[in-house]
């Protein structure tokens, strides 16, 4: 029995966190965070946004902001910095041990491209907008500590966006987009569970009201987005825990990434129309998305920027902060309840549910999740109006998230004492996009 009860922890354990390390600046979501504009405003940009990818991944009404034709190509470098450590209490019962382990992913480059066409011309009163970006993921790698179980995985969702803006009337626009995501998950683990894909699709629905003085108000909701990848990891259905011989077969995996709310102002009357400011707030309702409601509560977001224009250039600033929402008593993973380690005709199950080794696994998967605890973001950027040619605009920026850390550890039922694992992190990101204008 106490083979068996390694055995369980150590597979356990390596499931656990090959599905639960990928993260991004809200839980896995990057959400016109890294957009060539917004970036520099801390992803403020629901009420009018000043580029037309935030636009089109964000509130879709702001689409008739852009006039004639725009079409915006740009990336950004996003490097997540975390450490992990573990005093050895889970690990140490399968042969690992206590360890301190940083990161050693290398960063990624996430693509911002759109094209909006302004439809005034053709007598619509609107713009229409398509566009590609990575919309969440993210990952971390700790395979070089032995210690950590080589706790490793990648989660990609690359998205393709067709969105429409239509001006109800001359203060007040509706918008909607289509979202057709392509995922890539790798769990890590060789045996029981493959790199998969999936195509996933959710819908978003906008308004911009244009009140006096210069101020304008938006408003959006974007769908649940579900991703169902097929057949990605081995499970023993109705096998007692810790059996061995056990018959395996390969299931699904269900993530959804959450539905949102967000509300934001604008005002640019100040200094002779030259100033801008703008504040956002978003919800996102992680208790109800699958997979992530084992490990998340609900989380708010809040974001502030400015833009002052001098000229040809354009200085940018801004400040966000988000909760952290990573839950602070789990119950299990409820998708891994039935996990199996080895061969398909003779494996054994594994008690990843709301059993006391699910829980403490549960909660040293948290530990290496360390990306969702960011709290605070400070971002900058600059921007030059007829780079190169008239019809040509330039946009960079820079931001850093402030260091955080977090104990996890002592969850109602777990096996383990409180604080067995900690994770400490920071990223920063930077970017550049070039836009051209034609009338």
């Amino acid at each position: 029995m106490k083979k068996f009860n390694r055995l369980a922890l150590s597979t356990a354990l390596l499931a656990a966190t090959s599905t639960g390390v990928m993260a991004g600046p809200y839980g896995y979501d990057l959400h016109n965070v890294l957009a060539p504009v917004s970036a520099s405003m801390a992803g403020t940009s629901i009420a009018k946004p000043l580029d037309n990818v935030s636009a089109l991944f964000g509130n879709p009404a702001g689409l008739s902001e852009f006039r004639g034709t725009e079409f915006t190509f740009g990336a950004t470098w996003y490097k997540p910095s975390a450490v992990l450590e573990h005093n050895g209490s889970i690990t140490g019962a399968v042969g690992g041990g206590a360890f301190k382990q940083s990161n050693r992913n290398e960063g990624y480059i996430v693509p911002q491209i759109a094209v909006t066409q302004d439809l005034r011309g053709l007598g619509i009163p609107g713009t229409l907008g398509a566009g590609v970006t990575v919309t969440n993921g993210i990952g971390v790698e700790y395979r070089k500590e032995p210690n950590s179980l080589g706790a490793s995985a990648e989660l990609i969702y690359v998205g393709a966006n067709f969105g429409l803006s239509w001006d109800l009337t001359e203060n007040l626009t509706l918008g909607a987009a289509a979202t057709t995501t392509y995922a890539m998950l790798d769990l890590g683990l060789a045996s029981t569970s493959a790199n998969t894909h999936d195509i996933g699709f959710k819908g978003s629905l906008g308004l911009t009201y244009k009140l006096p003085h210069a101020t304008q108000v938006g408003v959006f909701y974007h769908s649940e987005l579900r991703q169902d990848f097929d057949d990605i990891i081995q499970t023993s259905p109705g096998a007692p825990a810790l059996s061995s011989g056990n018959t395996g077969e390969f299931t699904n995996l269900v993530i959804e990434q959450p539905r949102t709310l967000g509300i934001g102002i604008s005002n640019e009357m100040l200094m002779d129309g030259n100033l801008y400011l703008a504040a956002d707030v978003m919800y996102k309702n992680w208790a109800n998305a699958d997979f992530w409601q084992d490990v998340y509560v609900d989380q708010w977001i809040f974001s502030m920027g400015g833009q002052y224009t001098m000229g040809p250039w354009e200085f940018r600033a801004g400040y966000g902060y988000a909760d952290d929402p990573t839950r602070e008593n789990v119950k299990g993973l409820t998708q891994l309840a039935n996990a199996c380690a080895g061969l398909p005709a003779n494996c054994t199950a594994i008690p990843t549910g709301s059993g006391a080794i699910g829980i403490a696994v549960t909660e040293y998967l948290q530990a290496a999740q360390t990306q969702v605890i960011y709290r605070h973001r400070v971002t900058a950027g600059v921007g030059y109006k007829g780079f190169l040619a008239p019809f040509l605009d330039l946009d960079m920026h820079a931001a850093y998230q402030l260091e955080e850390d977090r104990d996890y550890g002592g969850s109602p039922g777990g096996l383990i004492a409180v604080n067995h694992t900690n994770s400490e992190v920071s990223s920063w990101h930077a970017g550049f996009a070039l836009t051209w204008h034609f009338e």
